[in-house]
């Protein structure tokens, strides 16, 4: 899945929610302090949603946890080789490790 894939899927997931509850883009907006354009992108997966707005997303769509919102298995696009680690200054060691616990954990490529 690509990045801007899970944008896609968290976004559809929002809207999708949002149209159960019958609640209007803008009333969620103000809820979570967005405007409702900037709710529109994000649900359409053209704005990237931070981490505290999903929060406030899951309090105003009424979802029990922040995982109902997002998808329960992500996989990088690169299919082989190294896990790409840019801007940090680890060692090979370090770098193998983390390799090691993201392929164990789920979040590496299969």
């Amino acid at each position: 899945m690509a990045d801007l894939d899970l944008y896609r899927i968290v976004g559809a997931g929002l809207a999708a929610r949002r149209k159960e509850l019958r609640l209007r883009q803008s009333e969620v907006a103000d809820r979570i302090g967005l405007t409702r354009a900037s709710l529109a992108n994000i649900e359409r997966g053209r704005q990237k949603v931070m981490l505290h707005q999903i929060y406030r997303l899951a309090s105003a769509l009424e979802v029990g946890s922040i995982t109902d919102l997002v998808p329960s298995k992500y996989s990088f696009e690169q299919t082989s080789g190294p896990l790409a680690i840019e801007g940090s200054d680890v060692n090979e060691t370090q770098r193998a490790q983390i390799e090691q616990y993201v392929r164990r954990t789920g979040g590496g490529r299969k």
